[in-house]
């Protein structure tokens, strides 16, 4: 036993040090007479060969798991429970990824946890790995803001019961300070607005809180808001992961990053982007740059994204005056991007949702514009909000205690107000009284949203 001998013979200090080695399983070597000379501290062994077995759960039959194994021998892509024999001795780290599973309305989610995610492997030795996967709770769901009703301010209702029109009750009924906007990150976490001025302004509710109903506490909390009343009014994150809100009695959009999101303490906008009259809703395009529904100034404003890195009242890039077919002006309030990179508007008080094309959307400078596709839904909806789904339906807030779905079939049609389009599917709930935003996680993967997942 050369190593114990050794133990006997050295000093105090060179005895932490052995043990140190052999704690991160690297070898310690030994000649008779001489003190060894052991591998520095995490180094591992790289002679000869082991295995790794890899033990995945969690996912659905027939799914496959995204896990990577890298290290000594290399990378190899694993997808399901197997093992990897005769990889060369030495470091390795094992990392996995989200799964989306198919859905026509929004996927399912499995996150995925690592029991060890770095080890060191030696010749002849088998080292086990587990991967677990957990459905992220708010996933394959629609969500939406609630007022009216006391069943909760948030509401998810599941993919399994929004393929036709039925009456059926929210998934989960969330009872939280959340109101107004939504916004998703891409981790599946919601993002919020702060219903009243008691509430924090902004206010993240975790992903694995949003599983089951109940009263729900925010984990984040972002006191900071502007001066006015109501404060902010819509949100969207950008590329990058920065949140971006937008005040439409401050006249300005402001920016926080991800590290002031994940900040404990004060927490100050570093852009603010100003000369706007009532910003309202907001997207982002596949580029990174920005959109702005300027709703009392009647137009739909581009801000390009080499613009967002510093605060600016300038003009924006472009700015699109939407007109109908009788010139009537379509005041936008709430925007979204479809997959073929087209940006569609709502104008709420004509109950009216437009598209404008990438061509009228590449313009610079001011542009009157008479959309090709208006769609003029019946006066008793209220358009608060809209999102798309993974088959391309476009889902609208409709009329007190219903959402209801575009069909991607029906978006290429206009109508007027005398014959109105009356939605494909329409969704009645006890638990929806005035629904507001909506939001999916994940977001489709064509989509230019920081909550898309491949």
């Amino acid at each position: 036993m050369p190593v114990l001998h050794t133990f006997r013979t050295t000093s105090r200090s060179f005895f932490f040090l052995v043990l140190a080695a052999l704690a991160v399983g690297c070898t310690v070597e030994t000649t008779p007479g001489e003190s060894p000379t052991p591998s520095a501290p995490g180094a591992c062994a790289t002679t000869g060969t082991g295995s790794v077995a890899v033990n995945i759960s969690g996912l659905p039959a027939e799914t496959a798991a995204k896990v990577k194994i890298t290290g000594a021998g290399g990378a190899t892509d694993v997808d399901a429970s197997r093992t990897l024999a005769g990889i060369a001795a030495g470091s390795y780290e094992v990392s996995a990824d989200r799964v989306a599973v198919a859905d026509p309305i929004v996927r399912t989610v499995y996150a995925p946890r690592v029991t060890e995610s770095t080890f060191c492997l030696e010749g002849e030795q088998t080292k086990t790995v587990e991967v677990t996967y957990e459905k992220v709770g708010s996933s394959n769901k629609l969500w939406l803001t609630n007022a009216n009703n006391d069943t909760g301010q948030l509401q998810g209702f599941a993919s399994s019961g929004l393929a036709s029109t039925s009456t059926s009750a929210s998934e989960v009924a969330a009872k939280g300070p959340g109101g107004r906007a939504l916004a998703f990150d891409d981790e599946g976490n919601l993002w919020t607005l702060g219903p009243t001025t008691v509430d924090a302004p902004i206010a993240r509710f975790a992903a694995g809180d949003l599983g089951a109903s109940g009263a729900k506490t925010p984990d984040r909390k972002i006191d900071y808001a502007p001066a006015c009343l109501p404060g902010y009014t819509d949100m969207a994150f950008d590329p990058n992961g920065n949140l971006w809100i937008t005040s439409a009695c401050a006249k300005e959009v402001v920016r926080l990053t991800p590290g002031q999101l994940a900040s404990p303490s004060g927490v100050t906008a570093d852009v603010k982007i100003g000369g706007l009259q009532s910003p309202a809703g907001i997207a982002f395009d596949a580029s990174g740059n920005m959109w702005i529904a300027d709703q009392d100034k009647k137009r739909v404003v581009r801000y390009d994204a080499s613009r967002l890195a510093a605060s600016s009242n300038d003009p924006p890039s472009l700015a699109i005056d939407a007109r109908a077919p009788n010139d009537a002006e379509l005041a936008p309030s709430t925007l979204a991007f479809d997959n073929g990179g087209n940006l569609w508007a709502t104008n709420f008080g004509g109950n009216v949702i437009y598209k404008l094309t990438p061509a009228e959307l590449s313009a610079t400078g001011e542009q009157q514009v008479t959309p090709s596709v208006q769609i003029a839904i019946e006066v008793t909806a209220v358009l608060e909000g809209i999102a798309f789904d993974e088959s391309g339906g476009l889902w609208l807030t409709y009329s007190r205690g219903k959402v209801a779905r575009l069909a991607a079939s029906q978006l290429g049609t206009s109508s007027g107000p005398g014959a109105p389009t009356i939605p494909e599917t329409i969704l009645t709930s006890d638990n929806i009284g005035s629904a507001g935003a909506l939001a999916f996680y994940p977001a489709p993967s064509a989509l230019p949203l920081f909550a898309k997942l491949p």
